[in-house]
């Protein structure tokens, strides 16, 4: 494999981390509001 080869794996690697960190932290995010809207709508306990 040539330089070019390892420069574009070595910078799709680290792409591909960085994309599969935000997709991770924004399904997070997107969780823990649909769990405090249903935690607001829900009647308060005895």
């Amino acid at each position: 494999m040539s330089d070019h080869g390892f420069a574009a794996l070595d910078i799709g690697l680290a792409f591909g981390v960085i994309l599969g960190i935000a997709v991770w932290q924004l399904v997070r995010v997107k969780r823990s509001i649909r769990r405090d809207r249903e935690k607001a709508q829900k009647p308060p306990g005895p």
